[in-house]
C-alpha cells in the first residue's frame, strides 16, 4: 500500500484536512467552504462554489425588484399628495417606496461589484487580498481602478470564461436558479492549465504561519515508516490525491 504526500500542499489548520486551492475556513461555519466568496450574515451562510450562482440571482432579483418598484411608485406617491389621501394611505406609500429606494441604492451598486468580479474571474477574498496586501510583505496598496484592471490572476480566464465558469456553460439559463457551474470545486481551469487538472498552485502557502501542515507531514512520514495507521486528517488527505492523481513535488511512502 501507497501513500502519496506533496510537501508543497495546505491543510486547514482548524479543520486538519487537505486544503484545495480558493479554498478558505470560515469560522462562524466552522469549516472550510471551496472557492470561498464570503461569508453572508444575511441569508445566514457562506457563499462559496456551489451557491454563488444563487447568492448573484438573489442580488438580480433584489435590484429588479426594488428598481420596479420605485420607478412605478414614485407616480402613485405624486398622486396620493396631490389628492390629499388619508394619512393611512400616504403613509404606507412613502414607506414602501422609501424601503424600496434604500435597498435599492444598497444592493445596486453592490450587484454591480459582483458582475465586475466575476467578468474578471475574482472572489471578494481575493479581492481583498490583491486589493490590501499584507504589511509583512512590504507593499503598498496603490490605486483600485489601475491595480484590479490589470488582472494578471492565474483564475483568469477572460470575461466569457469567467462568467462562464461562476453562472454555468448555458447563457440562457444564467437568469434562472438552475444548472450550476461544472466541476467539483477542487481543480479549476486556469490561464496556465486551460484543461484544468490537479495542480497546487497555491501550494506551501501559510507552511511558515501555519506550522500544523508541516508538523502533519512530518508526522505521516513517521507513522508510515513505523507502519503505524494513518489517522483520520491524512487519510482524507490521500484519498483527495488518489482520486486526482500525482501532484508535483510528492513524496511517495511505502506503508
Amino acid at each position: 500500500m501507497f501513500m502519496w504526500l506533496s510537501v508543497l500542499s495546505r491543510h486547514c489548520k482548524w479543520c486538519g484536512k487537505y486544503k484545495p486551492d480558493r479554498c478558505h475556513h470560515c469560522r462562524p461555519c466552522n469549516t472550510c467552504i471551496l472557492r470561498m466568496d464570503h461569508h453572508c450574515p444575511w441569508i445566514y451562510n457562506c457563499v462559496g462554489f456551489h451557491n454563488y450562482k444563487y447568492f448573484f440571482l438573489l442580488l438580480f432579483y433584489t435590484v429588479c425588484d426594488t428598481q420596479f418598484i420605485v420607478w412605478t411608485m414614485a407616480e402613485s406617491m405624486i398622486r396620493v399628495v396631490d389628492e390629499s389621501a388619508p394619512f393611512a394611505q400616504m403613509f404606507f406609500t412613502l414607506f414602501g417606496l422609501t424601503l424600496a429606494l434604500f435597498l435599492g441604492s444598497l444592493a445596486t451598486p453592490f450587484f454591480g461589484f459582483h458582475i465586475w468580479l466575476t467578468a474578471m474571474g475574482l472572489t471578494t477574498i481575493e479581492f481583498c487580498e490583491k486589493r490590501l496586501p499584507k504589511k509583512s510583505e512590504g507593499q503598498t496598496s496603490g490605486d483600485c481602478c489601475t491595480d484590479m484592471m490589470e488582472n494578471d490572476s492565474i483564475w483568469n480566464l477572460g470575461c466569457w470564461g469567467n462568467m462562464t465558469a461562476a453562472l454555468g456553460s448555458n447563457l440562457l439559463l444564467w437568469p434562472f436558479p438552475i444548472s450550476g457551474p461544472s466541476g467539483d470545486g477542487l481543480t479549476y481551469q486556469t490561464s496556465q492549465n486551460p484543461y484544468g487538472g490537479y495542480r497546487e498552485y497555491e501550494g506551501g502557502r501559510g507552511l511558515k504561519k501555519q506550522g500544523g501542515s508541516r508538523k502533519l507531514i512530518e508526522q505521516a512520514a513517521a507513522w508510515t515508516s513505523y507502519g503505524s495507521a494513518v489517522p483520520p486528517a491524512v487519510g482524507h488527505y490521500n484519498r483527495k490525491l488518489q482520486r486526482g492523481g500525482m501532484m508535483p513535488d510528492t513524496i511517495l511512502y511505502n506503508h
